[in-house]
């Protein structure tokens, strides 16, 4: 008889975002209808208007959404099971899975993943420090698995709506065009943390809808508050292989 072992106690919240990380989908991405499909498009950037060099473009920003997504995936879980979880898988066997040695697992991630991790195992976690090191991530990533992150999804939607119509009320329509953004920058897709969007939010906010300020400067004051920022992360993340030079 085999030999039972108890199952991993994995927190909803984290099971969550690694089932809705995994599942992807590109083949809506590599159509040539919607010439603004691409869910990652390079900053500054639009599609060629010659149909087999736009085609071959969204091919490329097809794998790198999902090299992304890979590497970010890694991330999460390397954190979780190696600095954050209490019930630990094997490392052993998690670095098998992943072809490395299980020396080399601490370099999957750094400090900003599992502040990541540790701020979406909070029962109020901020979106901004969640996605701020998961560069494939956005907000629809986050929508139902828990009714704290769906309740700030909902708030968050609103605000982008809001800053969307201003930007547009206040420069035009082709603004974003002209301006060489893919999408109007208050797109989830364009600004992942919406703190980004600063001043021109808190403007917006005050204009448009009052009752959300309060909301928006709250997210504000944590984001800026929080332990570990992009420069004081020291480890690398393994995103690429290059080759050594010869």
């Amino acid at each position: 008889m085999a030999e039972t072992v108890d199952a991993l106690e994995l927190p909803l919240a984290f099971k969550g975002v690694v089932e809705n990380l995994a599942r992807v989908s590109t083949a809506d991405q590599m159509s040539e209808i919607d010439g603004h499909g691409l869910r990652w498009t390079p900053p500054n950037t639009l599609l060629p208007d010659d149909d087999a060099t736009a085609w071959l473009f969204r091919a490329t920003g097809v794998s790198t959404q999902l090299a992304d997504r890979s590497a970010d995936l890694r991330a999460l879980i390397t954190a979780y099971s190696q600095a954050v979880a209490s019930d630990r898988p094997e490392l052993a066997q998690l670095a098998k899975w992943q072809r490395i040695s299980p020396s080399a697992l601490r370099h999957r991630y750094d400090e900003s993943h599992v502040q990541s991790v540790r701020e979406l195992l909070k029962d109020d976690p901020l979106i901004d420090i969640v996605i701020e090191p998961l560069v494939s991530v956005i907000d629809d990533d986050l929508g139902g698995i828990t009714p704290a992150l769906d309740k700030q999804l909902n708030l968050r939607r609103r605000m982008r709506e809001l800053a969307a119509e201003e930007f547009d009320a206040s420069f035009g329509s082709d603004a974003s065009r002209k301006l060489g953004f893919p999408r109007n920058p208050a797109d989830a897709r364009i600004t992942r943390p919406i703190a980004d969007l600063g001043s021109f939010m808190t403007r917006t906010l005050e204009k448009r809808a009052p009752d959300l300020l309060p909301v928006f400067e709250d997210w504000q004051r944590r984001f800026e508050a929080r332990d570990v920022k992009p420069v004081d992360s020291n480890a690398k993340t393994t995103r690429v292989r290059r080759p050594r030079a010869k």
